[in-house]
């Protein structure tokens, strides 16, 4: 598996809105599509009140997401360690590191082991009743990292149970 690439999605979005044949909309709703793959009719409510009807061949809908505020989650430790970071965080330091060791925030040492815990708040009661559907695979991805630029390191994934389908299933039981 690569080491951590530059995000290519700013270069992508310039492409994008340079290509004349895309019209790009922000902060828009679709109230109402009909008609068929090819063939669809869309109407599209902008922040301003505005709705216009676009006829167009496909609709692609890219709506993020928000990460789990782990501040909620006292008893993980995160916000009381700097070494504790979500997946974002460690995303972080994984391209700070630029491909070599990944360093813990408290003290800059390298990073020798790390513990991943799946389903934080996710498919509770008291915080998320569903499974984020993402956790998983970046866990696993990052666990990946740590143990490429440190194969001694260690990497434990604690679950409840792991979401990798398909294609990814292999990358799983690697």
């Amino acid at each position: 598996y690569a080491a951590p690439q530059e995000n290519p999605v700013p270069g992508l979005i310039k492409a994008i809105e340079a290509d004349k044949k895309i019209k790009v909309y922000l902060s828009a709703t679709i109230t109402r599509t009909s008609g068929a793959p090819g063939q669809f009719s869309a109407d599209i409510s902008a922040e301003s009140g505005t709705t216009q009807t676009e006829n167009i061949g496909a609709i692609i809908q890219a709506s993020g997401f928000t990460p789990y505020d782990a501040n909620k989650l006292p008893e993980l430790g995160y916000g009381k360690s700097k070494d504790v970071v979500d997946h974002l965080g460690l995303e972080r330091l994984a391209v700070a590191a630029k491909g070599g060791a990944i360093k813990r925030p408290s003290d800059g040492k390298e990073v020798k082991s790390v513990a991943f815990v799946q389903c934080a708040g996710s498919r509770d009661e008291n915080h998320l009743a569903y499974c984020s559907g993402i956790c998983c695979l970046a866990s696993l991805k990052q666990a990946t990292y740590i143990r490429e630029q440190a194969p001694e390191s260690k990497a434990f994934i604690y679950y409840i149970d792991v979401r990798a389908m398909g294609k990814y299933e292999d990358f799983y039981t690697k």
